[in-house]
């Protein structure tokens, strides 16, 4: 089933709370699972041998004060899913209504309407340009995003519908921010080449899978030979 622009959107809201916590922590399982290749190749060797002995994976000691990968992300996806609502703002979002002052406030229609105009400038539903507003985060712009996609022929607010074009572009930045927030979180998983022969066949490279909190498997594409972390640690 494939996922929805929305849904990507989402895994970016649900996903950001987890990623602040991550700033200071390295709670997230090593890529590819060992340490060192060498360890990793010597599992996967053992693990070939009926009666191998099998030492456990390294991980590697001291990590700095930040983790780096939450914070490219971070501001990776801010970047894009802001620069996106802005495009999107400005094709789509009405101009607030003017009133001609000219009349003054004593004429009640002139009020109404100055009233009026001052209340659709103040739309909270409108996207904010102003860079120092504190709206102007991944996730107000996440959930912006989702709205706009929900009600792609507006009756009621300052917008005009979506065309076929932008929601394409919502649906790729989307797409890509929701992969980063996955990525670093461990919950996608991932594919890498590990440099060495298959043990078995000897005719071709591995293959590690993991990240998405199922065990690491390795696997020769030529012979078909598999294993994963919890077989070469028996």
């Amino acid at each position: 089933m494939n996922t929805t622009p929305r849904q990507h959107l989402q895994t970016v809201i649900t996903g950001w709370p987890h990623l602040a916590d991550m700033l200071d922590t390295h709670t997230a399982a090593p890529w590819p699972p060992a340490g060192r290749y060498t360890d990793y190749e010597q599992a996967l060797l053992d693990a070939a041998r009926p009666l191998g002995t099998v030492r456990e994976l390294e991980v590697p000691a001291g990590q700095p004060p930040l983790n780096l990968d939450v914070v490219d992300t971070a501001r990776t996806v801010t970047i894009a899913l802001t620069e996106t609502a802005d495009r999107i703002a400005s094709a789509v979002q009405r101009a607030p209504l003017s009133v001609d002052m000219g009349r003054g406030w004593s004429d009640q229609v002139h009020q109404q309407a100055a009233l009026l105009a001052a209340k659709d400038a103040a739309d909270p539903r409108r996207w904010p340009y102003d860079p120092t507003d504190p709206r102007r985060t991944a996730v107000f712009a996440a959930v912006w995003l989702q709205q706009r996609l929900d009600d792609p022929s507006p009756q009621d607010g300052p917008f005009r519908p979506l065309t076929t074009q932008q929601v394409e572009r919502i649906a790729r930045v989307a797409a890509e921010a929701a992969r980063r927030i996955d990525t670093v979180l461990a919950t996608a998983r991932r594919r890498e080449r590990l440099p060495m022969a298959c043990p078995h066949c000897r005719k071709a490279r591995l293959t590690v899978e993991g990240g998405d909190g199922q065990p690491p498997a390795v696997q020769c594409g030529a012979c078909g030979w598999t294993r994963t972390t919890q077989e070469t640690a028996a």
